[in-house]
């Protein structure tokens, strides 16, 4: 037998075909991976993280210093690195070490660059360098009158940066935004059912601090007066995008630094203005962040009705007050369950359609002893109920940033509710 003849190869056709074959899936490969791509968007990931870096040391020091460093102006500058210092470049040396262990630099050897937006006295960074024609850059939103801007929590919340009413939200004349009304007023809040307020009846609403908050509303309601002033009613996801952002900050606790002592609460004795009992209360200036509560810096009270954002910049009565309608709602099956119809959240036993992060502080043993807040359950039943945070003027114990009830429908109403909206 002459097995030589019964081998069997490749014809050079056959090897050629295979070795195109090679070359284009080598070149699908390499088209997919590109390295270069790949390494450049690790370069914009840097960026980003560096640019964020320096942002929250300044909104830091601005907390601490009530302003800026004076070297930051409206003309966008390149911020001075060591070695390799740019021409003509802006000393934040002001920051390290308390705020930034050193001033980041580059990974491709651009810079930084940093100004103030003079449309709303904000500080804006951005890079010099735009690979992959991207550009990163942080430019807090220019809010409407009354608003403030609010950093963004996406990877938590989906939410970017947005405006919030700096007051609740307020009845006032069409013909004077800047006063607030404190009639028709019932407990020290509008009574929207009373005279609404409405084009028709030459009323709109603000945020200024004089004035009564407004009560006697609904949800939908509120969902339409946020809507004719351009705005929209504030979510649940934003609520809690300001609520992670006040915890954070030392400014905000009673024992001066995160974690120690417990969260400023607002008003929630149920003390109001001239000696009555049972009333919300007019803003004041900043300055004054206890007016109407009896409370002040040196008693060790804990009804200071404001809290600072990270960006340095005051919101009032976010806790206590009135409770604030959010555009969120759930099925009753869905909600969170506890023990009781109002529990601590440690007593939550599940989070039904929720999760955690939607409606607790950051550390799960930060509870009632550190004026987190209370959850008010409702029935579990097939109806539909709307989120509603803060607590009211009458829940000293039981008001807080994160307190939540899912107790009522969208139809209902009560001079202790009342909304607050958010923009851009």
């Amino acid at each position: 037998m002459n097995w030589k003849k019964d081998k069997k190869g490749f014809t050079l056709l056959e090897i050629l075909l295979v070795i195109a074959a090679i070359g284009i899936l080598a070149a699908i490969v390499l088209v997919s991976i590109n390295p270069t791509r790949q390494i450049a968007q690790v370069r914009n990931a840097q960026r980003r993280s560096d640019i964020n870096t320096i942002y929250k040391a300044l909104e830091q020091y601005l907390i601490d210093n009530k302003a800026y460093p004076t070297t930051i102006s409206t003309t966008k500058k390149d911020i001075c690195i060591s070695p390799n210092t740019p021409a003509n470049c802006i000393s934040l040396s002001e920051l390290v070490p308390t705020y930034l262990a050193a001033i980041p630099k580059d990974p491709s050897g651009g810079t930084y660059q940093v100004s103030i937006n003079s449309s709303n006295n904000r500080d804006s960074l951005e890079t010099s360098i735009k690979e992959l024609n991207q550009v990163i850059a942080i430019n807090p939103p220019v809010c409407p009158t009354g608003y403030i801007p609010v950093p963004g929590n996406p990877s938590l919340y989906g939410t970017n940066d947005f405006c919030v009413m700096k007051y609740e939200a307020k009845a006032v004349e069409i013909s004077d935004l800047t006063v607030g009304l404190t009639q028709p007023s019932v407990n020290g809040a509008i009574d929207n059912n009373a005279t609404a307020t409405t084009a028709a009846n030459e009323r709109t609403i603000a945020s200024v601090a004089s004035g009564f908050p407004i009560g006697s509303i609904t949800q939908a309601t509120a969902l339409t007066y946020c809507a004719n002033v351009g705005a929209r009613l504030i979510s649940n996801a934003e609520w809690m995008t300001i609520a992670r952002n006040i915890e954070g900050q030392g400014v905000n606790w009673t024992g001066g630094t995160v974690g120690n002592g417990s969260l400023f609460r607002g008003h929630g004795d149920g003390n109001g203005p001239n000696g009555f009992l049972y009333s919300a209360l007019e803003a004041s200036t900043d300055d004054d962040p206890y007016i109407g509560t009896g409370n002040n810096i040196n008693n060790g009270a804990d009804q200071k009705r404001t809290h600072t954002l990270s960006n340095g910049e005051v919101v009032w009565d976010l806790s206590g007050n009135v409770w604030e309608f959010n555009s969120t709602t759930i099925n009753g099956l869905d909600k969170p369950n506890s023990p009781n119809s109002v529990d601590n959240f440690g007593a939550i036993t599940s989070y039904g359609s929720l999760n955690y992060d939607l409606i607790r502080a950051s550390d799960p043993n930060w509870w009632e002893p550190q004026n987190i807040g209370f959850y008010y359950k409702g029935n579990l039943d097939t109806g539909n109920y709307v989120f509603m945070r803060g607590g009211f003027f009458f829940q000293y114990g039981r008001a807080g940033l994160y307190t939540l009830s899912l107790e009522m429908g969208n139809n209902w109403s009560d001079l202790t509710a009342g909304f607050r909206c958010t923009a851009g």
